[in-house]
């Protein structure tokens, strides 16, 4: 069988890490064409021709709206999962990105409201509006519900997969909607450049929406699994091994990467969910993927009764929590919490395999013995690894006859195996949210340097600011396009009002402008 080109593009993209000069270079890159997508329908809008200096107000107003369209169909790129936007910074911080970006542009077109009603109470109080306005309100109604329910999901109990099909047939709405608002009832979308520009932008949307909805999955279609094994290794824990279908390839990933995955089940109710799982296997063993699956929501809680020869559709990898990704000479400290074993059972498996003069610890947190994932597998490693590789236990409801550590992982412990100096030294970081935040906090306050410092995440939907600094650059990055917005909606405005030289001169003409301004903002 040829491969196909779901295959081709990962081996394109995994095959081996790219430099890191490169994916700076392509970071810039991204950045820049989005800043442009922002930035530049202002810009071509402004070029539409004046109005009365006394619209000056209208014309802010207008800019927020252009402005907060322009993210709400941006956000469709970000959230496509295309592997030239999520390589150089890793997808949960381009999921991070997204969610701020998201609140900035809904802000935008909130206050674009605000503004147009104090000019024309009658927005806001009258029933009944023209069909182009009535679009407007309609657009920003369901973009409210849209970040209520994403914000506030879990309180109010929306399942996931409910939730994610609600998100995008009302972000779908929300931009149709908007876009016609905008297109009707507003003069700033006058200059043909301008319209082109939005269309283009406006048409890669779609496009991301159905490249991730409709063509993506049919390509992944040919590029499937078969369960092989369905094993339990721990209380709660199974190890579900994969082997690729009739006539596939295996998948090309980097030790610690992620990917989607998709369970056709037979015989099992809910099997179209799509979950985020760390690839427990290493890619040096070449007969397939490996999963270790704890169960913890409603569709983990069945993973038990998937069967040998069930059909699992792969998307991926994704994913920067890989030491492939941060090349040097530094002692790799690992250091899990229950499950979060997974992604260092791969890349302590890949080190033994092939035989990288690597030193590695691992610091591995559990409540007892029972619950150690791969307790034999990483005895053995560290037997044979010839001392590159110290496995240390810590349990914090030891048996009374444990020999090994008990507590839990805290500085003192991390130092007594660090022979007392953290320099040199790089950190990993896996497990629950609140022993990852706990772990991040005592290796700063040591000293240690956040580029030293890689956590993953668990959870996209909210992904933390990584330690590694990379949510914390892009946190950074949304205040500054964020003001770079403000201040292209204030030049917006002065351009189309030339509302400096009327200060200077022409009260007048303001006073004129303004009666005209009373005029054409009345609902008609």
């Amino acid at each position: 069988m040829a491969t196909s080109a779901v295959e081709t593009a990962t081996a394109t993209v995994n095959t081996m890490p790219e430099e890191k000069s490169t994916l700076h270079r392509r970071a810039v890159l991204l950045l820049a064409l989005y800043v442009a997508a922002l930035l530049g329908p202002l810009a071509l809008a402004s070029t539409g021709g004046g109005v009365p200096a006394g619209q000056f107000i209208k014309q802010i107003a207008l800019g927020l709206g252009l402005a907060g369209l322009m993210i709400i169909a941006t956000s469709f790129i970000l959230a496509a999962r295309y592997y030239w936007v999520t390589d150089p910074f890793g997808l949960d911080a381009v999921m991070l990105f997204h969610r701020r970006m998201a609140i900035v542009g809904f802000c935008a077109i909130l206050l674009h409201i605000v503004l147009l009603s104090y000019l024309n109470i009658g927005l806001l109080t009258r029933l009944w509006l023209p069909w182009h306005l009535q679009l407007g309100r309609i657009a920003i109604l369901l973009l409210t519900a849209q970040i209520i329910v994403s914000i506030y999901r879990s309180q109010l109990r929306v399942e996931f997969e409910k939730w994610r099909i609600m998100h995008r047939l009302v972000g779908l709405a929300v931009l149709v909607v908007a876009f016609t608002h905008g297109l009707l009832s507003s003069e700033a979308f006058a200059p043909w450049p301008l319209r082109l520009v939005v269309f283009i932008i406006i048409a890669a949307a779609f496009w991301s929406l159905v490249w991730r909805q409709i063509i993506w999955p049919l390509r992944l279609k040919d590029y499937r699994y078969v369960v092989e094994s369905v094993d339990k290794i721990i209380a709660g824990v199974w190890q579900i091994k994969l082997r690729p279908g009739a006539g596939g390839q295996s998948l090309r990933y980097l030790p610690g990467q992620f990917a989607f995955f998709h369970f056709n089940r037979s015989g099992v109710d809910a099997t179209g969910e799509e979950h985020a799982w760390t690839i427990a296997s290493s890619p040096s063993e070449t007969n397939g993927l490996m999963l270790a699956v704890k169960e913890l929501g409603d569709f983990t809680r069945t993973i038990g009764m998937t069967k040998p020869g069930d059909v699992v559709t792969v998307h991926g990898p994704f994913g920067r929590f890989s030491h492939r990704l941060h090349q040097g000479n530094d002692e790799l400290v690992f250091i899990a919490g229950g499950i979060g074993i997974t992604p260092f059972r791969s890349m302590i498996r890949w080190l033994v395999d092939r035989a990288e003069n690597r030193r590695v610890l691992l610091l591995y947190a559990n409540k007892s013995a029972d619950d150690i994932a791969f307790f034999d597998e990483l005895e053995h490693y560290s037997n044979d690894s010839g001392g590159r590789v110290r496995v240390v236990h810590v349990l914090s409801r030891a048996a009374d006859q444990w020999q090994g550590e008990k507590g839990r992982i805290d500085i003192a412990l991390i130092k007594k195996y660090c022979a007392g100096d953290l320099n040199g030294k790089t950190f990993w970081i896996c497990g629950p949210a609140a022993f990852t935040a706990t772990i991040i906090q005592a290796l700063r306050g040591a000293g240690v340097a956040e580029a030293k410092i890689h956590n993953e995440a668990f959870c996209l939907l909210h992904a933390p600011v990584q330690a590694d600094g990379r949510g914390r650059r892009l946190k950074t990055i949304t205040g500054v396009i964020s003001f770079a917005l403000m201040v292209m909606v204030l030049l917006f405005a002065l351009i189309r009002t030339d509302f400096l030289a009327a200060r200077a001169g022409a009260n007048h003409h303001t006073r004129h402008g303004a009666s005209r301004h009373r005029v054409e903002t009345t609902p008609r």
